[in-house]
């Protein structure tokens, strides 16, 4: 678990570099505002900025693809920072576009100060998802909602649930949850009743870590654990 969580230190550092360089980008804009000057050697510049932006948009549509895929923050992290060039060089085309027709050498800055602000919001959501992996937060709600809802189709069994916790770790997904069946039923039903809620929860999410726990639904103990739960969650 400790090298997956390696992810987040990683994917953190390259959120830091894109607040950088949109800090870079800001201070550029501010001073060509304060001291306007004419675009040089604009056909070169753009032809350059053409072919590196689709490059760079290539490459980073294949990484944020795969980064979905394998569930990795680093692959993420690096496509958000190659389009944090590709946003720069639309900057450049719109803002030397917009000189061209204009005349106002001022709207090239202003341009780049606004690609800058979209940079930096890129910035700040990567280092927050990275903050928030360190921290072991839950998984997201849709994930959380359909194993809730799985759960509470045993019902009818007269089957219960408290103390479900999800956390992610990298790639790696780790739940635990609380079974209460009555107590009536032998240790091979409750055994093969938690096989089978562990095998549809895998089935629904692969590569899942659970650690269940079989109680009588009887004991108070488990009651009062399962009404807390349940208030906690509606509030």
């Amino acid at each position: 678990m400790a090298h997956s969580k390696a992810e987040y230190f990683s994917s953190g550092v390259e959120g830091a570099l894109i607040l950088l360089a949109a800090a870079s980008i800001a201070y550029t804009a501010l001073e060509r505002l304060h001291q306007p000057k004419p675009i040089e050697q604009v056909g070169l510049g753009l032809v350059i900025s053409v072919l590196a932006s689709l490059v760079n948009f290539g490459v980073a549509h294949v990484l944020a693809t795969a980064g979905r895929r394998y569930r990795s923050i680093t692959l993420e992290a690096d496509a958000k920072h190659l389009m944090t060039d590709v946003w720069t060089s639309a900057g450049v085309l719109v803002g030397v576009g917009a000189v061209a027709l204009t005349g106002f050498h001022w709207l090239d800055p202003i341009i780049a100060l606004l690609v800058a602000v979209n940079i930096v919001w890129s910035g700040v959501q990567l280092v927050r998802q990275s903050a928030l992996g360190l921290l072991d937060t839950a998984w997201p709600a849709e994930e959380r909602t359909g194993i809730t809802q799985m759960l509470d189709n045993y019902s009818t069994q007269g089957v219960k649930y408290h103390s479900l916790r999800t956390r992610q770790a990298g790639t790696r997904r780790f739940m635990s949850v609380h079974i209460l069946v009555p107590g009536a039923w032998t240790v091979q039903r409750g055994h093969d009743l938690l096989d089978e809620i562990e095998s549809k929860i895998r089935q629904m999410l692969p590569e899942v870590t659970i650690l269940t726990h079989l109680e009588p639904i009887e004991a108070p103990v488990s009651f009062a654990a399962s009404q807390l739960d349940r208030a906690i969650s509606w509030n």
